[in-house]
């Protein structure tokens, strides 16, 4: 069959990078033996009008859409779009928005199918199940999201156990080359670079993160030699001289990251790498620090997400803001890594005097740069549910195109929603208009792509 595996046009600035998501599965059913085409509209600036132009063009047997939460109307817009043109063209979603909101997903009217979680094992199913109905039970299909007698049934999930056993992302669908230099984060310190996931899941329970609706709570990892081996072959194929870990756990299991800083050292892949996706702090010590930098590492991002101890225990990090006060400042004293310090302002039950404890901490700390982000009440997480529950929101009204950073939906009790607004400013000016941090800043743009990426991330925030 032929497949157009497509990233909807965005309203928001997006962090473009090359799509995992819909690398791996394109892979997956190339080796399936489909035809596979990848089209990222926020790459390619793309609207619906030329959107529709390239279906047209086309003319797909499937098309297969990234849902993100923010991207709701914009994924439906595609959707129609593709039964317009065809009503036999069979339109599927998949990603965070559907693993976290599956029935209200599935009320989209030319919605076909969804899926929630890892669909690697389910789509090519149910492209077998398309074909040869008779041949594949549709309630066998792992994840799947389907009607029958006009009820939305929802398949148990499936789950990559081993990731070895899926090949890499096609990357030549996905060249990391065609991409923005400031792809991550704004910065980087060698080009070209190219994301790479090496684990999956997350066993830990914080209350405001859609990891786990994702990738489930089990805990998978490509064998070291696995990823050493995607790396060698981005380097050879695409001259690839830095690489942007994407996991949300690289440092969970210490023994395995310092097999992979051995084999990159022992192998002499003199290559510049950054955790950009976060480490949890209560992993790190002196020795994964020093092995890390010494095998190319120079940068990644942490999550304290608040300045109150009150505010840490509500959101079930399981981590201490004194341990973790304790475990940034080891990161500075004992190594030259960069950190990045990721906060949260507006989550439920904080006070302005928690948030001003955030702006506080954040000035207070040895970090590089800081991310400050509005609170968003991701469908399917734990703080979702307590605030429908609590009738603090209400799942049909919520304004998902605006679940973006930097615009706010949703405010604590007794704070508006204009003073959590300007409290993400006071974050941001207080932290980034210091001499030091400026002129840091100043010293890693090299080029004008870079600075122009800069300038539009600060209308962004004070707009």
């Amino acid at each position: 069959m032929k497949i157009l595996l497509v990233r909807p046009p965005s309203f928001k600035m997006p962090i473009i990078i090359p799509n995992l998501g819909l690398g791996y599965l394109a892979a997956v059913l190339r080796n399936n033996r489909h035809t596979v085409n990848i089209l990222d509209c926020a790459k390619k600036r793309m609207n619906h009008r030329k959107y529709r132009d390239y279906l047209m063009d086309e003319q797909p047997d499937i098309v297969g859409l990234q849902m993100y939460t923010c991207d709701f109307t914009s994924a439906r817009q595609c959707i129609d779009i593709a039964k317009a043109l065809n009503r036999n063209t069979v339109t599927i979603v998949g990603g965070p928005h559907p693993s976290g909101d599956p029935e209200g997903t599935m009320e989209i009217a030319n919605l076909d199918y969804a899926f929630t979680g890892e669909a690697e094992s389910g789509f090519p199913r149910l492209l077998q199940h398309i074909q040869f109905p008779d041949k594949i039970d549709i309630d066998s299909i792992e994840g799947l999201i389907h009607r029958r007698d006009e009820k939305i049934k929802i398949n148990k999930r499936g789950y990559i156990e081993n990731p070895d056993d899926i090949p890499f992302p096609g990357w030549d669908l996905i060249d990391p080359t065609t991409y923005p230099v400031a792809p991550h984060g704004t910065f980087s310190k060698s080009l070209p670079i190219a994301p790479i996931i090496t684990s999956r899941g997350c066993p830990f329970k914080c209350t405001y993160c859609g990891v786990r609706v994702n990738t489930g709570r089990k805990f998978r990892m490509r064998s070291i030699d696995n990823v050493i081996e995607e790396i060698k072959y981005l380097r050879k194929e695409f001259g690839i001289k830095e690489f942007h870990i994407e996991d949300d756990n690289f440092t969970l299991d210490k023994s395995r990251v310092l097999e992979f800083c051995n084999k990159l050292r022992e192998q002499n892949i003199m290559i510049d790498w950054a955790c950009t996706n976060g480490v949890r702090l209560d992993t790190l010590d002196k020795e994964l620090l020093q092995n890390m930098e010494s095998a190319g590492c120079y940068s990644f991002s942490v999550g304290i997400e608040s300045g109150s101890s009150r505010i840490i225990a509500d959101m079930q990090r399981n981590e201490t803001l004194d341990l973790m006060i304790e475990k940034i400042k080891l990161v500075s004293s004992t190594t030259k890594i960069r950190m990045t310090g990721f906060f949260m302002i507006g989550y439920p039950a904080e006070t302005i005097e928690d948030i001003e404890k955030t702006i506080e901490l954040a000035l207070e700390l040895p970090f590089h740069r800081a991310q400050f982000s509005n609170f968003l009440p991701l469908p399917g997480t734990e703080i979702y549910d307590r605030l429908i529950r609590n009738g603090d929101i209400a799942p049909d009204a919520q304004p998902w195109d605006l679940y973006q950073n930097n615009r706010v939906i949703y405010a604590p009790k007794n704070i508006s929603k204009k003073e959590v607004r300007r409290l993400m400013k006071k974050a941001f000016a207080a932290f980034y208009f210091r001499p030091h941090i400026l002129f840091g800043l100043l010293k890693e743009i090299h080029s004008m792509n870079q600075l122009r990426t800069v300038i539009r991330r600060f209308f962004d925030v004070f707009r």
